[in-house]
């Protein structure tokens, strides 16, 4: 309505502005009057000022609005009090986009400090950086962490710590690191993790720190509890025996001593049964104590490029020889094309071996007909791509009363087992910076423990 009204003004003043030419023509050609070409001259040098003006005031009008809104600023109040009916509903309009703009500013800028109140009140540091180093954001708990009261440029926490400031310069998006640094003369294990978004064509890292001290020190005890639990209960079941056979053939040479009588020949044969027994029993600790002490002293890998089919046709033929003898059916799927594995190879051996060592003894044990193992490797093209390694066997499952157990070090369900192999392959593969999961299906009765490089 309002374009209709402002073009019928515009064709009033477009009238009236013909007829003073008309006439300005008519009173100089047709019939000369110098007073009347005077004022209509004058009519004429007003009427075309007064229609620029009614043009340039709509225009600047508009202008003025849209300069507003370019500057956020929606408190400009229109009115169309003395300027006309034609620009009532331009005003009004101008006045409800204006009203719209600020109740979305106003609820954008609640928004805004909710979830800053929220980022203020986490434990967790969370910091955010431009790639000029930047800080845009910096929460409470960075800044505690720090001992800063303003963040400003990234350079500012490598004055407090250089390895925390390279870690979170080298980090990529979606990486994470554990890192143990020593800020203000305190220690702490800070968990990392990175991500990078892009706001209004600009990149920008988020960073989240956590101190993870108190868990890790949790984790620690409970890990300790779990390993003396076990060191108890073998370490009692050999020395129990020990004591108390000692103390029986003690007695028996005691009261042949006092009676100055010699040992007969019963005695005699449970004098040696007597040692014997001592003597295996000790052994069996002996080798207990090896088996702690080789899970104690594994060295650290030396990470190399390892040309991955190779590499497994290698375990594959030191592992089939093993089952001649058994009707285990022995199946490897690795990959059509070449790949590489940036691992140990020999580490990495003893924890392939040994997952298919397990999964032929649980096909033994569980007394399967048609027992079956499966080699499974599964590599991306990329280079940067994960490789995947499952050990997959139905000899019967794990119950799941145990499943939480069978990492733990010397905790084993076999008579013979030292408890040492799955614990030695978990380290071996953390020491990697791997993965190992286990899954079970109870349905078939498969077990996988699938390892990711």
């Amino acid at each position: 309505m309002s374009f209709k009204n402002f073009g019928i003004q515009i064709l009033a003043r477009l009238i009236l502005l013909t007829i003073g030419l008309f006439g300005l023509v008519y009173y100089s050609y047709i019939e000369l009057n110098y007073i009347r070409i005077f004022f209509i001259t004058v009519f004429i040098i007003i009427a075309i000022s007064e229609l620029f003006y009614y043009i340039n005031r709509s225009n600047k009008d508009t202008t003025n609005f849209l300069q507003a809104i370019i500057h956020n600023d929606f408190t400009i109040k229109y009115s169309s009090e003395g300027k006309g009916n034609s620009f009532r509903s331009l005003y009004d309009t101008f006045n409800r986009v204006n009203q719209k703009f600020l109740e979305v500013s106003q609820k954008e800028a609640t928004e805004y400090q909710y979830l800053n109140t929220l980022i203020h009140q986490l434990k967790i540091g969370i910091i955010s950086f431009d790639e000029q180093g930047r800080i845009g954001l910096a929460n409470n708990a960075i800044k505690e962490l720090l001992g800063k009261e303003e963040l400003i440029r990234l350079d500012w926490i490598k004055r407090e710590s250089k390895p925390l400031y390279e870690s979170i310069q080298k980090l990529n998006n979606g990486e994470s690191e554990v890192l143990k640094v020593e800020l203000r003369n305190k220690v702490y294990q800070l968990a990392l993790n990175v991500s990078v978004f892009k706001l209004r064509q600009r990149s920008y890292k988020l960073v989240s720190i956590q101190d993870i001290r108190g868990e890790l020190d949790e984790n620690e005890m409970t890990a300790w509890q779990k390993l003396i639990r076990v060191l108890t209960h073998e370490i009692m079941n050999s020395v129990a025996p020990i004591t108390s056979l000692s103390g029986t053939l003690n007695q028996m040479v005691s009261q042949s001593q006092k009676s100055q009588t010699p040992l007969n020949q019963d005695q005699l044969i449970s004098l040696h049964d007597g040692l014997d027994a001592i003597e295996n029993r000790s052994e069996g600790l002996m080798n207990f104590t090896q088996a702690y002490r080789s899970l104690t002293r594994v060295p650290l890998p030396n990470i190399k490029p390892v040309e991955g089919k190779l590499y497994f046709q290698r375990i594959i033929s030191l592992f089939t020889p093993t089952l001649t003898g058994t009707d285990i059916a022995f199946k490897e799927e690795l990959p059509s094309t070449e790949f590489t594995l940036n691992i140990d190879p020999d580490l990495m051996e003893q924890v392939f071996i040994n997952l298919l060592k397990n999964a032929k003894e649980a096909i033994l044990g569980h007394g399967n007909s048609n027992g079956e193992i499966r080699l499974i490797v599964e590599c991306g093209l990329k280079a940067e791509s994960n490789c995947f390694v499952s050990v997959v066997d139905n000899g019967g499952g794990i119950p799941a009363e145990i499943i939480e157990r069978i990492f733990i070090p010397f905790y084993t369900t076999k008579d013979n087992g030292s408890g040492v192999g799955l614990s030695l392959v978990r380290q071996i593969i953390q020491l990697h910076k791997a993965q190992i999961e286990l899954n079970v299906s109870e349905g078939n009765g498969t077990t996988e423990f699938k390892v990711t490089l």
